[in-house]
């Protein structure tokens, strides 16, 4: 796959961009900046194949940037991708491979790819299927991210769900789960074509071969899909591996996270490793907001605290790390509005009120100038 870099001081901006190219299937997202300079650090020390990076940006603008990359590895891909399209001239001096007008588009960023590819000396993989496991279940195939693959029945779908989250897992535990208190031969049936069901819509899709099926147990094989269940576990080893690119990683993993894992199905084996990832989730948001706060960032800090109490509204802690951030920002009304959310929250939960040192502080702050 590309190892690819987005540079953008547009966040909205970088997160579309960020999950188009992901929707690719042909590109490993290795890093996202808003900042330039750190844009420019990052690549003295990590291999990238394609940067994509926005004009316009404070500091530095793109184009000096661009040199900046060339001159550290000049076999690098630049692609602009700006809301202007004044500087079109200016970039192909650069020898820039492309220039994509914002806002774009999955067709758009598909023929860059191309380019690239054909750069490269390969086509990128057009066979095979992505799917979405986080906030719900979409399957569709590689390069073709409107074109929604549909399977026969719910079951079918419940079969291929619960073979993507196990990887590999046994026959007899898939009959256990799925046909529990069928006799056994109608169970194996049902098995068997199921199974069927799913292998033909990938075939009839012209979508490559994703599972594998042995005498005992039944395999998804990883490298022929793209799948965000398995891009957020692989960052999720790399946070764990790679502590000195920390804060680029929890960004990337955060921002596959997009709602609990195969939201809107009620999927009984599901319950526990929808609740593991959703606490990964949770240690990540702590994360980034601590990681922030010690890069003296508070407003960043309080975005991920604030995503945290939207989740476990009884953390007090979080609620008192929100307060003292809004008070050190001179944002007294906020870290009110903050406390008493805390106390109503308490008392409708638990019957409590929040700590008293705590309120201590809020009647500090309500009395100072």
């Amino acid at each position: 796959m590309l190892r690819a870099m987005i540079v953008d001081d547009e966040e909205l901006s970088q997160k579309r961009l960020r999950r188009i190219l992901s929707e690719s299937g042909t590109v490993e997202i290795c890093a996202a900046f808003l900042d330039p300079l750190e844009a420019y650090e990052y690549v003295r020390t990590s291999p990238i194949d394609v940067v994509f990076l926005d004009i316009s940006m404070p500091e530095m603008n793109g184009m000096k940037l661009s040199s900046l990359l060339a001159e550290l590895d000049d076999s690098i891909d630049l692609v602009f991708v700006t809301g202007y399209d004044e500087y079109a001239l200016q970039a192909f001096e650069v020898n820039a491979l492309d220039y994509v007008l914002k806002p774009v588009t999955s067709e758009r960023i598909r023929k860059t790819l191309n380019k690239i590819g054909k750069r490269r000396g390969y086509a990128p993989a057009e066979s095979g299927i992505a799917v979405h496991l986080f906030n719900g279940f979409k399957i569709m195939q590689r390069g073709q991210p409107h074109a929604q693959l549909k399977l026969r029945s719910p079951k079918t779908e419940e079969l291929f769900a619960f073979l993507l989250c196990k990887g590999t897992v046994s026959k007899e535990e898939i009959i256990d789960t799925l046909w529990n208190g069928l006799e056994p031969q109608k169970a194996w049936k049902n098995l068997n074509q199921t199974l069927y069901y799913i292998r033909k819509a990938i075939h009839d899709n012209k979508a490559g071969q994703c599972i594998e099926a042995g005498r005992n147990d039944i395999r998804i094989l990883e490298g022929s899909m793209y799948c965000d269940l398995y891009e957020f576990e692989n960052v999720a080893k790399q946070i764990r591996m790679n502590p000195s690119q920390h804060e680029h990683l929890l960004e990337r993993a955060l921002s596959l996270y997009t709602g609990p894992l195969l939201q809107g199905k009620s999927y009984e084996w599901a319950g526990s490793i929808i609740h593991r990832l959703e606490q990964k989730y949770l240690e990540m948001l702590e994360a980034a907001a601590r990681h922030y706060l010690q890069r003296n960032d508070p407003a960043k800090s309080l975005y991920y605290f604030g995503e945290i109490v939207k989740r476990e509204s009884l953390r007090e802690d979080i609620h008192d790390e929100m307060i003292r951030l809004y008070a050190r920002l001179g944002r007294k009304n906020e870290a009110l509005q903050q406390y008493r959310l805390l106390e109503e929250t308490l008392l409708r939960e638990l019957g409590m009120r929040p700590e008293p040192h705590l309120k201590e502080h809020i009647e500090k702050l309500l009395h100072t100038n």
